[in-house]
């Protein structure tokens, strides 16, 4: 028997990524960056945008539009952390702790185009 439900940390996470859409000006844009979200689960080596293509098996496609998305400006970071501290402050009740982590690497770096190195 075959079990077609979708589990709920998966419709979770969709239903988040929804939430995103508005900022995305064209469908093919939010949609793939839909799929490079879904394919960073299922990467276990470094978190690039060439392993998240080797997951979806895409690797012998062009390549062109995926690095599109980051070299242009396809959204806004602002209004993506705008929506984002949205979502997480409905976790928050009144007088509780905003609570957030980041990721830092105390590795020293030396580089001739990187800045701040």
């Amino acid at each position: 028997m075959k079990n077609n439900t979708i589990p709920e940390l998966l419709q979770a996470l969709i239903q988040n990524l929804e939430s995103y859409r508005h900022l995305y000006h064209q469908d093919r844009v939010y949609e793939r960056v839909v799929s490079l979200v879904l394919s960073e689960i299922m990467v276990f080596a470094r978190h690039t945008i060439t392993q998240g293509l080797l997951a979806m098996g895409l690797t012998d496609a062009d390549w062109t539009a995926w690095y599109r998305l980051f070299s242009r400006a396809r959204f806004d970071p602002e209004k993506a952390g705008a929506c984002l501290l949205r979502q997480t402050l409905e976790h928050v009740g009144p007088g509780e702790m905003y609570v957030i982590g980041t990721d830092g690497v105390q590795v020293p770096r030396s580089s001739q185009k990187m800045p701040g190195t």
